[in-house]
């Protein structure tokens, strides 16, 4: 039992470090709806889902050893970030906004929100990295099917809720009424900081 609540720690304390993941919820989540804020957060469950899949069948140590694998991912990775970071630094109507608690918000397409939160955690060449040091400290050869499926639904559950509640407190009106007032700057903060992840993931080693 001490040991499935040191994962859930481990993973909430991984998704609330700012992060390429934290960059575009909060983006969407300041510039969108609830929505689309869920969506992008859903989109990243999706994505930790595909991660957790393949680490657990062992592939994460191919992607892992493989540099050809690696570097792909990489480079995808650090052109979509540098992409979504362009975009929001170029974002238009960037100043200061009314007020107002019942201010009408902007819905970012189904597909693009979900895609964008998908993306941005699945072009993470990280990830197979993480789950092979995480999985290969609490696992072993003889640990259980349903134990391993548990620990992956664990990652997934976690990290997607701790994404959900992000979204839903920031499109809180109220929030979003205060965030408002500073909304241009943060967002081009936010564009910054998924360009510089973008630059940064572009120049790592393995």
């Amino acid at each position: 039992m001490m040991e499935f609540l040191g994962v859930t720690l481990f993973f909430l304390l991984g998704a609330m470090a700012p992060g390429a993941d934290f960059a575009v919820m909060m983006k969407n989540s300041m510039l969108y709806s609830r929505k689309s804020a869920w969506l992008t957060a859903l989109g990243i469950g999706a994505s930790l889902m595909v991660h957790t899949t393949y680490s657990l069948l062992g592939l994460a140590v191919v992607i892992s050893k493989s540099i050809l694998a690696f570097t792909i991912i990489k480079y995808l990775g650090a052109a979509y970030l540098c992409w979504l970071g362009i975009r929001s630094l170029l974002e238009k109507g960037g100043g200061p906004e009314p007020c107002s608690v019942t201010r009408e918000v902007r819905d970012l397409p189904m597909r693009e929100a979900f895609r964008q939160g998908f993306l941005c955690n699945l072009l993470n060449p990280k990830a197979p990295l993480f789950y092979i040091a995480l999985f290969s400290v609490i696992l072993t050869p003889d640990t259980p099917g349903g134990i391993r499926l548990l620990y992956g639904a664990e990652s997934v559950i976690v990290v997607t809720g701790w994404f959900l509640f992000l979204g839903t407190v920031v499109t809180n009106p109220r929030v979003k009424a205060g965030l408002s007032r500073v909304q241009g700057l943060l967002t081009k903060a936010l564009g910054g900081m998924m360009l510089y992840f973008g630059i940064r993931l572009a120049l790592a080693d393995r």
